[in-house]
C-alpha cells in the first residue's frame, strides 16, 4: 500500500506551480523576442570613451535589427538615415556659457545611410561621399552598429585639460530627414519609430573610461 503524506502533495503542487510560471515565462520571451524582430530594434551593447588629441574619441557597438516594412522600402529604393547623437550633460554651466559666447553646440550627430543597390543586389552604408558594400542587410547592420573613435567636444577646454565630464548617445532612424511622402508614410507606424535608448558616456581625472 502507498501512502501520500500532506507534505508531498504540496511539493507536488508546488513543483507544477514552478513549472508552470517557467513555461509562461518562456513563451513571454519568446513573444517579446518576435515582436522585437517583427518591428526592428537599437540596443547599445557597448560604449566607451577616451582621450584624443584635443577631442573626446566615443566607440560604441549597436545591435540593430529593422522590420519588414523598412526592408521593402529600401528595396524600393528608400536610402535610410541612421544617426548618432552626443549630448553634453554636464558640466552644465560650462555648456551654457560656451553656447553664449561663441555658438558652442553641447552636441555633435554623425549620420549614415543605409541603401539598396539594384544592379550589384548589395547594400551600402553610406557616410558623406564614401561608401562601403555589403551582400547582405545582416552584414551592413552589423557594420552599421560598429562605431570607432568618433571625435566630440573638439578644441573644448574639456578635451584639452582633460577635465570631467559626462554626455549620452543614442543611435536612431531619422524619420526627419526621409523626402516628405515618406515622412507620411512613417507617421504613426511603430515600426518606423526606431531608436535606442539613451546611453551614459564619460570621462574622469584625465583616464579613458568605458
Amino acid at each position: 500500500m502507498v501512502f501520500t503524506t500532506p507534505f508531498s502533495r504540496n511539493k507536488l503542487s508546488s513543483l507544477r506551480r514552478w513549472c508552470g510560471l517557467f513555461v509562461l515565462w518562456l513563451a513571454l520571451s519568446a513573444g517579446f523576442s518576435a515582436a522585437w524582430a517583427d518591428n526592428g530594434g537599437i540596443k547599445a551593447q557597448q560604449t566607451s570613451s577616451s582621450w584624443g588629441d584635443n577631442q573626446v574619441e566615443i566607440s560604441a557597438n549597436y545591435k540593430i535589427s529593422i522590420s519588414p516594412a523598412l526592408e521593402d522600402a529600401l528595396l524600393n529604393g528608400l536610402s535610410l538615415p541612421f544617426v548618432y547623437e552626443f549630448q553634453l550633460t554636464r558640466p552644465r554651466m560650462y555648456s551654457w556659457y560656451r553656447q553664449v559666447a561663441d555658438w558652442f553646440s553641447p552636441t555633435a550627430t554623425l549620420t549614415y545611410r543605409l541603401s539598396y543597390h539594384a544592379l550589384s543586389r548589395q547594400y551600402r552604408l553610406h557616410l558623406g561621399s564614401f561608401y562601403r558594400s555589403f551582400n547582405t542587410l545582416d552584414e551592413a547592420l552589423a557594420a552599421l552598429g560598429v562605431l570607432r573613435a568618433w571625435a566630440v567636444l573638439q578644441d573644448t577646454s574639456i578635451a584639452q585639460d582633460k577635465s570631467d565630464f559626462s554626455g549620452r548617445m543614442r543611435l536612431k532612424l531619422d524619420v526627419s530627414q526621409l523626402p516628405k511622402t515618406w515622412q507620411l508614410t512613417a507617421l504613426g507606424h511603430s515600426d518606423w519609430q526606431l531608436e535606442s535608448s539613451w546611453t551614459e558616456v564619460g570621462l574622469h581625472g584625465g583616464e579613458d573610461g568605458k
